[in-house]
């Protein structure tokens, strides 16, 4: 006999997850599909595409050693920034090198430095974000698709189709 187990997906309580990342060590995620990171996302894409036109990125006239350039915020740093703002909402067991046994209360600041320590706390917060996003996403088409059942209007105000006697002339 053959056994086969399969995990069931985590629930996503009010859009967000809680993911460890170490022992003792866990994010809570929101989702990419809340409206403010998909407005901060936008704008950070329309100032990358500004900057790039201005500086005429992509084409012959393009000049990496424009000491303009250097001065103007890296869009890693703006996606940094926006995974740390709006993505990464809390977390457990962190703590700040002057305070041990002491939870550090999470703060954006403190959330780009752990990326600097641990790059790949941005990329799985990113992951997780955008999977949130996904099945929500999933779970509204789910529940669109599927017919309601038809009331005698009192709690909806729509009520079930009534026929019409044989005699009626009304139309």
């Amino acid at each position: 006999m053959a056994l086969v187990i399969t995990q069931a997906p985590k629930l996503d309580l009010d859009g967000t997850r809680w993911v460890d990342i170490d022992k003792g060590v866990r994010l809570k995620i929101g989702s990419a599909g809340n409206p403010k990171f998909k407005s901060h996302h936008a704008l950070i894409l329309r100032h990358q595409a500004a900057v790039d036109s201005r500086y005429g990125v992509g084409t012959e006239g393009f000049d990496p050693s424009n000491t303009e350039i250097a001065e103007i915020e890296s869009m890693d740093d703006m996606l940094v920034d926006l995974v740390c703002k709006h993505l990464i909402l809390d977390w457990e067991g962190v703590e700040e090198a002057d305070a041990p046994g002491v939870d550090a209360e999470y703060t954006q600041e403190r959330g780009k430095l752990l990326i600097a320590v641990r790059p790949d706390v941005y990329f799985l917060a990113l992951k997780t974000g955008s999977d949130i996003a996904m099945r929500a996403e999933e779970k509204t088409k789910e529940t669109v698709g599927k017919p309601s059942r038809r009331t005698n209007g009192a709690g909806t105000g729509q009520a079930r189709k009534t026929r019409k006697s044989a005699g009626s002339t009304n139309a």
